[in-house]
């Protein structure tokens, strides 16, 4: 199996490749695009490109789209779980019952996240402080 790059939606096909291994077995399996400044740059140009459209969504619209993204990890626990454990030695039970499920946990929480209005005020004799969140954009 070959595995490309995602880069604003399409596959891209890389320069060089590497080898993933199943370490309990050292089967091959898949060979996987590594990625260089060029595509980082292009995927970091696709992100910042999109930041407009994404930060302007209502938030409800983005909470349902990365709830879905939750939705999709829930579905296929057993498909994920397996393909983890090959790639990276770790039992079944731990990616099975633990980890995987826990990722679609993480884009839950974080769906929710996006509707929430938390904040705080620092009253002082003279000036309310407060927090004010912005989106801020393509970071690593």
């Amino acid at each position: 199996m070959r595995v490309e790059h995602l880069i604003n939606g399409r596959p891209v096909t890389g320069k060089d490749y590497f080898k993933t291994v199943n370490p309990a077995t050292q089967e091959v399996l898949a060979e996987v695009a590594a990625g260089g400044a060029a595509e980082v740059n292009a995927a970091v140009a696709a992100a910042k490109a999109a930041f407009p459209k994404w930060a302007g969504m209502p938030a409800p619209e983005r909470a349902r789209l990365v709830r879905r993204l939750g939705d999709l990890i829930a579905a296929h626990v057993p498909e994920i779980a397996q393909l983890e454990t090959n790639d990276c030695g770790q039992v079944i039970a731990q990616t099975g019952k633990a980890l995987i499920p826990r990722a679609a946990d993480n884009f839950y929480y974080f769906a929710e996240m996006c509707t929430r209005v938390d904040g705080h005020t620092y009253p002082t004799p003279t000036h309310l402080n407060y927090t004010l969140f912005h989106p801020t954009g393509v970071c690593a």
